[in-house]
């Protein structure tokens, strides 16, 4: 058989062959028809229903890693190590962060002298280490102005009069000891400091 005669036989077998297939599909029932389609249908919906759902994950996930909480840094400067030593900085910015971990300062009872002559002034509470769960509440001249609230990073500011006697309270000890920072407003100083469940560091303001 020469190359003519066989690219000749081969499109006979093609057209065979393309005939016998559509033969087939003629021969298909109505209700297989019907049958395919719904597949297609469903499948079609499917693959739409699993992009969008994938779509709704991934935007779900972005909203949830927004939401979560920023944790502020360690201050390790100079200025952060002498505070941890004393107690004290009028240089480090509200809110700071100097520890990782609680860290057992010393627990003081401070006298603020001051020239203010308002009559109220602002202090901020945080929790200048690890956020573990401490609940304080703030006193004036031994009755309560707040609720107990969790110290946390984020500073919480009140108005207390700058005359008389401030007292931060100890209610519950989420670990490690009850560690916290307050900053007051009439003097720029902030103090480290720290308590126990049930009692107190008392800061009496005085105005010279």
């Amino acid at each position: 058989m020469n190359n003519k005669q066989g690219e000749f036989q081969e499109k006979i077998d093609n057209q065979v062959e393309w005939d016998s297939n559509a033969e087939q599909e003629m021969n298909q029932s109505p209700e297989a028809y019907v049958t395919t389609e719904k597949k297609q249908k469903r499948n079609k919906r499917k693959s739409r229903f699993d992009k969008q759902l994938k779509i709704t994950g991934w935007l779900l996930l972005g909203l949830f890693i927004i939401a979560l909480p920023k944790l502020a840094s360690v201050n390790s400067s100079s200025a952060a190590n002498a505070a941890i030593e004393s107690g004290i900085s009028s240089q480090l910015p509200i809110g700071v962060r100097i520890s990782q971990s609680d860290t057992n300062l010393s627990h003081q009872d401070l006298t603020i002298k001051h020239s203010s002559k308002e009559a109220q002034a602002k202090i901020y509470v945080w929790d200048y280490a690890a956020e573990d769960g401490d609940y304080v509440q703030v006193l004036v001249d031994g009755v309560a102005i707040t609720e107990p609230f969790m110290i946390k990073n984020k500073p919480v500011v009140f108005s207390v009069p700058t005359v008389g006697e401030v007292q931060i309270l100890g209610i519950r000890d989420g670990g490690g000891g009850i560690t916290y920072a307050v900053h007051y407003e009439v003097n720029g100083t902030t103090y480290f400091n720290g308590t126990d469940v049930g009692k107190g560091n008392n800061y009496t303001l005085i105005r010279e």
